[in-house]
């Protein structure tokens, strides 16, 4: 039997079904600049690095350059993302592979929006887990960490505990 240009090409691999997105949100007693501020300038002062950093205690985050980066005590330094979009009062949108490769990362866009004066709702959405190939546990993982660390931010905002 002769091969014709016209067979079926091979079926390809499935591709496994897209993960939902995360969403966490709170509230914080400021206005929108200054809790884009707290977040972004300040995150070295409420970011929990002894239970969710490369190195652990006594290293430090902050946002530099248009990456977010963590330095140990020894001043060893892990990107844990590029900043793909950063609009002060507003929003700020950054790649997230803490620990590992930039190959694998997710996406996390925070949302700062006003609710009545001085009351701004940070609304933050995690996405893109089919690039990582633990996707779905690093989502379940981070599903259980949004939380805690956002209530961690908007109690060093002012926000109730």
């Amino acid at each position: 039997m002769s091969s014709s240009l016209f067979s079926h090409a091979p079926d390809l691999p499935e591709q496994p079904a897209p993960l939902p997105d995360l969403q966490c949100e709170v509230a914080v007693p400021h206005a929108p600049a200054q809790a884009f501020e707290g977040f972004t300038d300040l995150i070295h002062l409420w970011w929990p690095v002894e239970s969710r950093s490369v190195y652990g205690e006594g290293s430090h985050l902050e946002f530099e350059d248009r990456v977010l980066a963590e330095t140990s005590p020894a001043d060893e330094v892990s990107i844990w993302g590029e900043v793909l979009d950063w609009q002060p009062a507003d929003s700020l949108r950054l790649t997230w592979h803490p620990g590992t490769s930039a190959a694998s990362a997710s996406e996390v866009r925070i949302a700062f929006v006003a609710s009545g004066e001085d009351r701004t709702l940070v609304r933050l959405v995690h996405s893109g887990w089919e690039k990582d190939p633990d996707g779905a546990a690093r989502r379940g993982d981070y599903e259980a960490g949004w939380p805690g660390i956002l209530a961690r931010y908007a109690r060093f905002m002012g926000g109730p505990a």
